[in-house]
Order: C-alpha cells, then sequence, then structure tokens
C-alpha cells in the first residue's frame, strides 16, 4: 500500500500557532499607522479648510472667519457677519463646515503636553455637520480680501494614542504649515 502525501495534524496545528504569534506581534504596530494615517488626513482636512477660508475671502473680497469647536472635531468658514454665527440664517453656499474622524480633536493654542494620554470615553468627537450650537464656536483667524489673516495662531490636531500634529497659522501670508 502507496502512503499519500499530505499534512499531519500537529504540522497544521503548529503552521497555525505561528501564524497567530506573528499576526499578535503585528497588530499593535498596524493599529498605531492606521491611527497615524487617521490623524495625518484629519490635519490635511484642517489646512484645506484654512486654505478655502483665504481663497474664499480673496475671491468673494470680504473677511472670512476660521472657527474651531475647541477640543472637538468641528471646524467652519463663513463671512465674518453675525447672520453667519449667531444661528441665523446666512447663505449656505458662502460657508462650508466640516468635522474630523471619530478620535480626532483639533484645539487651540493649548495642545495635549507630551506623554499625556487622551481619554475620550465614549462619547464621539465631532459633533454632526450643521448641528453645533452656535455658541460652541472658536474663532481662530479672519482672513482678509488680500489673504492675510488677523493673527498668528496654532492648531493642536490631536488624537489617541499618536503624536500630536501641530499646524502653524500665519498671520501675514495667511498660510499654514505643519510641525510634527
Amino acid at each position: 500500500m502507496k502512503r499519500r502525501g499530505g499534512f499531519t495534524i500537529l504540522e497544521m496545528v503548529l503552521v497555525l500557532a505561528v501564524i497567530v504569534m506573528l499576526s499578535a506581534m503585528a497588530y499593535p504596530t498596524m493599529t498605531g499607522w492606521f491611527k497615524g494615517q487617521t490623524l495625518k488626513s484629519a490635519s490635511d482636512t484642517i489646512r484645506e479648510v484654512i486654505a478655502m477660508a483665504r481663497h474664499l475671502a480673496i475671491e468673494e473680497g470680504e473677511p472670512y472667519r476660521l472657527c474651531i469647536v475647541d477640543g472637538a472635531g468641528n471646524l467652519r468658514a463663513a463671512p465674518d457677519r453675525d447672520e453667519f454665527w449667531t444661528g441665523g440664517s446666512g447663505d449656505d453656499s458662502e460657508e462650508h463646515e466640516d468635522s474630523l474622524p471619530d478620535g480626532v480633536v483639533v484645539a487651540l493654542d493649548h495642545g495635549v503636553s507630551e506623554g499625556e494620554v487622551m481619554d475620550f470615553g465614549d462619547r464621539q468627537t465631532a459633533q454632526e455637520v450643521g448641528s453645533v450650537n452656535p455658541n460652541s464656536w472658536v474663532q481662530v483667524a479672519v482672513f482678509f480680501p488680500d489673504g492675510r489673516a488677523d493673527v498668528d495662531a496654532t492648531l493642536s490636531c490631536e488624537g489617541l494614542g499618536v503624536r500630536s500634529i501641530l499646524i502653524n497659522l500665519r498671520a501675514l501670508t495667511g498660510t499654514s504649515s505643519v510641525e510634527r
């Protein structure tokens, strides 16, 4: 009788054990990488809204205000007129509101210190677009029709388990840069 080639149960269990161990070792690295990519994507979104506010101020010929919900994941650019910021009925085509991915927040001038662990608990970090209370918005800067902003500002884009990204807004040029 000729013996058929194949694998024994012991060999299959050993191969599965090696695969499980390699997966367990790679998991923390992969989750950290994904969190870092999410934070980078959020910082790109913030820079896009900054650039959009500046662009709209130049194009429309009127000041545009950039605001965030400090310590949450919402940001907004709209004309620097009361009807857009007090809950009135401004023209929706002139404003842009965005939210960051869950687990990412933006803060003004007071980021998480080195080594501090962020804990959002069970709450969402961003409110649904359009549902933010008008009193929650914190002004970051106002962009003028000549392209400059009224103040230098630093925004901190923060996430769980990853180093925060600083976004510096320069008043003289109205442009932003990233600092890791």
